[in-house]
């Protein structure tokens, strides 16, 4: 595997924490969208089509070339498309059907999930100081999430442990995606942003094509009256910040660190989701939380400082 320009791991990292940032916003919103106004299956379908116009215009601009242009491998975007699908199909039925304290402790094992898979799939070496990475953002992560959703009345304490399976397949599917769209697309030489652009409205038309058999059945999921601009406001975000940039960075940030690391930064997710939550929607931030980031950070930033020292030339003796 080469090794990328320093600069590049640098973007790469900044790419990851708006990744998270983007991600992290987009978690109270998606709950509100899906809760108080919209079918939940509308929401994950659509979100992936919003952003649509928006990349192709950036292939458009920086390539200077289509998107679409020959020869193009249908069949490996839809199977990566095929991916995202899984991923949101399977993590909007595992939030349904999980007790929220512990969906949230089976998505703060997202590094560990991105670990063991990409060991079975590509078998390199993971990043020096990865574990120790690993472990302080799966107990940070699981400090801020499990203050952020305490457990709640009625909620959903003996369906068993369906939900937190789907997750964890939602997290296999999203890790599968990022290991594949690099091994796959990346020796093609695409730009990150071709990449992201058809994978993800690959994505989206399956996604579409699944709730449009839903609502075949049950028409009810369909919106009842137009949107308010409140709530058009939430699906632009989700889509064109959570569906569409951020996905964006999230490649280009792989391509770089690969997914293990990658999925370190993105632990930082309910960090600002916490945080986006007390700004719009009246949410108290805890010294829990605030020490479960800082304990996430500390991990990501000592993984680098020992990678950075490696990198160091060794001095003469």
């Amino acid at each position: 595997m080469s090794h990328k320009p320093a600069g590049g791991s640098l973007l790469a990292s900044l790419g990851l924490v708006t990744t998270a940032l983007l991600w992290g916003a987009m978690i109270p919103m998606t709950h509100a969208l899906a809760t108080k106004y919209l079918d939940p299956f509308f929401v994950s379908a659509i979100r992936y089509l919003i952003p649509a116009p928006l990349l192709i215009g950036m292939v458009f601009l920086f390539d200077r070339r289509s998107p679409f242009r020959a020869p193009l491998p249908w069949r490996t975007v839809f199977k990566l498309g095929a991916g995202m699908a899984c991923f949101s199909v399977f993590y909007t039925i595992g939030i349904m059907l999980s007790d929220p304290v512990r969906a949230a402790i089976a998505m703060s094992c997202g590094p560990l999930v991105a670990a063991l898979l990409t060991k079975l799939m590509l078998r390199v070496p993971l990043a020096r100081g990865f574990w120790p990475a690993a472990i302080c953002a799966v107990i940070g992560a699981s400090l801020v999430a499990l203050d952020a959703v305490r457990p709640r009345a009625g909620s959903a304490a003996d369906t068993g442990y369906a939900g937190e399976a789907l997750l964890v397949l939602a997290m296999v599917s999203w890790s599968w995606y990022s290991i594949k769209v690099q091994a796959w697309l990346g020796p093609l030489g695409w730009s990150q942003m071709r990449i992201t652009c058809l994978t993800s409205l690959a994505g989206g038309i399956l996604i579409c094509t699944l709730f449009a058999v839903l609502a075949g059945l049950q028409p009810a999921r369909l919106p009842a009256e137009m949107p308010s601009a409140p709530v058009l406001g939430m699906l632009a975000w989700v889509g064109i910040g959570g569906a569409g940039l951020a996905i964006l960075f999230w490649n280009f940030g792989v391509s770089h660190v690969g997914v293990p690391v990658a999925t370190l930064y993105t632990s930082l997710a309910p960090v600002f989701s916490v945080g986006v939550a007390a700004v719009f929607f009246g949410s108290n931030v805890t010294l829990q939380q605030i020490a479960g980031g800082m304990l996430i950070l500390a991990g990501v930033v000592r993984m680098q400082w020992l990678q950075a020292r490696a990198m160091r030339p060794q001095k003469m003796v």
